[in-house]
């Protein structure tokens, strides 16, 4: 299964493998940290799916295929970083530009680090399809994301 997020995260790319050919599915695509649901149904091609659907997958999304019955055949978990990595770089061209004339201009580009090693980590998590602990390490990533003047010396 492959999930890819589009267009800042409002579009979500979803291919699937080993599916029953020439059957219908749906995609309900749970945003946990928006509260949104989006639902679209696609067919499956010689076993294969893919489509994309519009949805707001800004944050963490738990993605699930059903068949025509109504059970789970994929079962996945998907982070949307566009609005994180957005914040990463300005923290980062904020310590570039940053004029102070002590250490402090370092704490920009250490904030940028940790948002970064949190969000991999929220990534890896959602790869084993453990959605609490990767919503916590994006909200902890979103949580850092505060624009905070470095000079203070």
């Amino acid at each position: 299964m492959g999930l890819k997020n589009l267009q800042g995260d409002t579009r979500l790319k979803v291919t699937a493998t080993r599916l029953a050919p020439n059957h219908r599915y749906t995609i309900t695509i749970n945003n946990l940290t928006k509260g949104s649901t989006a639902i679209s149904r696609a067919p499956s091609r010689g076993g294969k799916l893919a489509t994309v659907v519009s949805a707001d997958t800004r944050g963490v999304s738990e993605i699930k295929i059903t068949n025509q019955k109504g059970s789970v055949v994929k079962s996945y978990v998907s982070v949307g970083t566009a609005e994180i990595e957005c914040c990463i770089a300005k923290l980062v061209t904020d310590s570039i530009n940053c004029t102070c004339k002590c250490d402090k201009c370092k704490e920009d580009l250490q904030r940028a680090q940790t948002i970064r090693l949190l969000l991999q980590a929220a990534q890896y998590e959602a790869s084993l399809g453990l959605t609490i602990t990767t919503q916590e390490k994006f909200n902890k990533a979103k949580q850092l994301c505060t624009e905070v003047c470095a000079c203070g010396c």
